[in-house]
């Protein structure tokens, strides 16, 4: 997922015309133990490069992903241009030549800007367009209706899986066989994204000297320790007993300082130099960025999918601080959620650590823990301290107008959710396929009958098996993608000719996921290409063409995570003319976020009905075409 893949400038350098005010504790690197002999990165030095693929496979795999948006005469003539880019002695073979130079002493090449491209310096507000949110399924018991106690083993958790990653007792992920990179588990805890000029950077802090994590109750923000002196980790009861603490502070309710973080990143810079003219805010902005995590307790009480979904993704945007990265939320009524802060971390570690941590809450007997808390009396050194902030009136205006400009932009998103409990990975694999791409033609099959179009799709592919890797392009839209909705909208055609064409549409969708996982897809690799190119040289056509830019505008963008105790989980559109499409995959339900842009003529709720109106068309001809009458369901 990221927020914007076209027409963004190239920003290699970072600029230094402002130096951020910090304290001793700062890092400008992940904090890591010197020794580092962990079980958590024990692969790492193992771990492949991210390869640079090669020139003529690439340019013939880019032609075929972009066949079905062009009639001949197009076609033809961006063939000639990628010929002339690839031809022997032509310009692609000069920047293949500099980005395999520039590849032999990176870790990863595309790491070298990646980042800062695609998230540090976009300068929209990062909520709702950057990050991604994850709504918790309801625990149906004392905990699960408790704030107080799911907020308790929220931090408790979250707490045990810190000191793994900080003393590298994580086991590393390993996925049939194959060890998967760590290193974004790096970017977990005692981080922050903080505003800088032209691109944001991420500040780290030493977790040994920062042993805190953060709550944020009516707008006020509270430093709550996660150890006590001796070193050891705080009880459970010591936890509930200093978050009751909070809820039962006579402060009156802030004024909102967390919107900020919910600007434009330029507005939220000026707002944050503004706020570093005092020593008491530079402090307590400190101590946010610096700590653990943060968990934010709301006074709200949602009931509907839709109300928890919204919750977690922006909520009102006041009891909030979106830079950092990891936040977790529990309302009034007990349910709970997270936001992930993306620009360092994509879903896979965040999804990890919300599964264990949910999973352990689950497994907790509620009267044990009532037990626990109430018969051992908890000793803890005063009480939950509260962060000052000297707002002048320079800050009180930037916030006011924070909220309002906040208001605005979530009144001009358009959010439904689809829930398909028909069926899951039960039923779908007996149709011999993968569920990934069953989906993923399923939302292409809702978007033809919504629109009548077949528009560039972007699913992420996680490229976590070479080192410091992230993400690649997964393109949707094939030959055989478009033949599969066409065919599936018409009339006419028979099931045996539906069943063929979305055979041929999923196995080729999972062939061309396979080689982006593998770092062959064509997108970061032309991205590469381009990013060689030197100041004032010519731009090639292949870049100049019509249909490269439009090949990379993501009418549908989209991806899932697996979980089993997540209930949603989304995040925005990428352009103004699209959606933004976040599913699970459950064994027995499908769940997919839709999101939007009023005003343009789209409509989540008119998705949601083609999705529904899909779902049971394909069960009901896949079924019968590869079932037939034996089926048991």
């Amino acid at each position: 997922m990221l927020k914007s893949s076209i027409a963004k400038p190239q920003l290699l350098f970072k600029s230094s015309a402002f130096q951020i005010v910090t304290m001793p504790v700062l890092l400008h690197k992940p904090f890591s133990s010197s020794s580092a002999k962990g079980e958590t990165y024990k692969f790492q030095s193992q771990l492949p490069k991210l390869p640079v693929p090669n020139l003529e496979e690439t340019a013939s795999k880019y032609i075929k992903t972009i066949e079905p948006f062009l009639n001949e005469q197009q076609l033809a003539e961006s063939k000639a241009k990628v010929e002339t880019f690839t031809k022997p002695g032509g310009f692609g073979e000069v920047l293949q030549k500099r980005l395999n130079e520039f590849a032999k002493t990176k870790d990863n090449w595309l790491a070298e800007f990646w980042d800062d491209y695609a998230y540090m310096s976009y300068r929209d507000p990062i909520v709702p367009f950057v990050s991604y949110f994850f709504s918790h399924k309801d625990l149906k018991n004392t905990i699960g209706h408790d704030q107080l106690l799911k907020a308790t083993l929220l931090a408790y958790y979250t707490i045990e899986f810190a000191e793994k990653v900080q003393n590298e007792t994580l086991q590393p992920e390993v996925i049939k066989g194959n060890p998967f990179c760590m290193n974004a588990f790096r970017y977990m805890f005692n981080n922050s994204r903080v505003p800088a000029p032209g691109s944001d950077i991420t500040q780290h802090y030493n977790p040994d000297t920062n042993r805190f994590f953060i709550v944020i109750y009516k707008n006020n923000f509270y430093k709550v320790p996660t150890h006590n002196e001796q070193g050891e980790k705080l009880s459970k009861g010591q936890i509930y007993s200093y978050l009751q603490q909070v809820k039962n502070d006579p402060t009156p309710k802030g004024i909102g300082l967390g919107a900020l973080t919910s600007l434009n990143r330029d507005e939220w810079l000026s707002a944050y130099q503004n706020l570093l003219k005092s020593p008491i805010n530079q402090a307590s902005l400190t101590d946010i960025f610096a700590s653990t995590f943060v968990i934010c307790l709301d006074e709200n009480t949602p009931i509907t999918i839709e109300e928890k979904s919204k919750n977690c993704w922006h909520g009102n945007g006041q009891n909030r601080f979106f830079d950092k990265p990891l936040e977790f939320f529990v309302s009034a009524n007990g349910n709970s959620g997270f936001l992930g802060e993306h620009s360092r971390m994509d879903a896979t570690p965040t999804v990890q650590l919300n599964n264990t941590v949910l999973k352990q809450i689950a497994e907790t007997d509620p009267e044990e823990l009532i037990s626990e808390i109430s018969s051992v009396a908890p000793r803890i050194k005063g009480g939950a301290e509260i962060l000052q902030f000297d707002y002048n009136p320079t800050t009180r205006a930037n916030i006011s107008s924070a909220i309002a400009k906040f208001n605005e932009t979530i009144a001009s998103h358009d959010e439904e959710i689809f829930q398909h409990y028909g069926y899951g990975k039960g039923l779908i694999k007996k149709f011999k396929t993968s569920p990934d791409a069953y989906v993923q033609m399923l939302m292409q099959l809702a978007y033809y009958k919504l629109t009548g179009k077949v528009r560039p799709t972007y699913e992420s592919a996680a490229t976590r098996k070479f080192l410091k890797g992230r993400t690649e392009t997964g393109r949707t839209v094939s030959n055989e993608s478009k033949k599969f909705v066409e065919t599936w909208t018409d009339p006419t055609s028979t099931i045996e000719e539906k069943v063929a064409t979305f055979q041929a549409a999923t196995k080729q969708h999972v062939a061309y996921l396979s080689e982006a996982a593998d770092g062959k897809g064509v997108d970061r690799h032309l991205f590469g290409l381009k990013s060689m190119l030197k100041p004032g040289e010519p731009v090639p056509e292949i870049f100049q063409d019509p249909i490269f830019t439009y090949s990379q505008t993501w009418y549908l963008s989209s991806s899932q995570v697996p979980s089993e105790f997540f209930q949603s989980w989304g995040w925005s559109q990428v352009i103004d003319d699209g959606f933004g499409l976040a599913y699970l995959i459950n064994n027995d339900w499908i769940h997919v976020h839709i999101s939007c842009k009023k005003g343009n003529g789209l409509k989540s709720d008119h998705l949601k009905w083609y999705l529904v109106d899909s779902a049971n068309q394909m069960q009901d001809v896949l079924v019968k075409g590869l079932l037939g009458d034996k089926a048991k369901l």
